[in-house]
């Protein structure tokens, strides 16, 4: 195999081990899910297994990921309302983390409610910074885009997202006192 071929390989391999797709039913109408997860703090909360995500403004997210050796790999997304049952976002330039995402909101069959079809792409860059990159995210891509359609799915059902972090009014010995 030529060097280019080898190359052309290597990258293939590497772009098909960042992106990722999953899916999830939720019994609610597609207007009510796309409204919920448009909301400013629901990125924050769904995604917070795997970045801190703040809202800029209604279409705009500051995303933050600490990197492996220390320090945080940032990034800034925009979300695009493509049609009523589809929305995309791409990250801006600059980006530590280049990512393009796609959620389409689907009629379930049954009547079930919206089937929600979430495709993720992180795109790393060259260099030392894309290999640790692409290393992390090699991890597991999918987990990362499965567990925030988990979370976003409990949070349209319940209002809350399940945890198992320790409530702070909690006493730590268990004995009430």
């Amino acid at each position: 195999m030529s060097h280019a071929a080898t190359e052309a390989a290597s990258e293939a391999e590497a772009q098909a081990d960042t992106a990722t797709a999953a899916s999830v039913t939720i019994g609610k109408p597609a207007a009510e899910l796309r409204s919920l997860w448009l909301e400013p703090d629901t990125q924050s909360r769904i995604w917070s297994h795997f970045a801190t995500v703040r809202a800029v403004d209604d279409c705009t997210a500051d995303w933050s990921v600490p990197g492996l050796t220390g320090g945080d790999y940032r990034w800034r997304t925009v979300t695009a309302q493509e049609a009523p049952d589809r929305l995309r976002w791409s990250t801006q330039d600059g980006a530590d983390l280049p990512n393009i995402g796609v959620l389409a909101f689907r009629p379930a069959p049954g009547d079930r409610g919206t089937e929600l079809h979430l495709e993720v792409r992180f795109d790393p860059p060259g260099g030392a910074i894309g290999q640790a990159l692409a290393k992390l995210f090699r991890i597991a891509p999918h987990e990362i885009v499965r567990t925030a359609l988990y979370r976003f799915r409990a949070l349209a059902l319940t209002g809350e997202i399940p945890t198992t972090d320790p409530q702070p009014a909690a006493r730590h010995d268990g004995t009430g006192r």
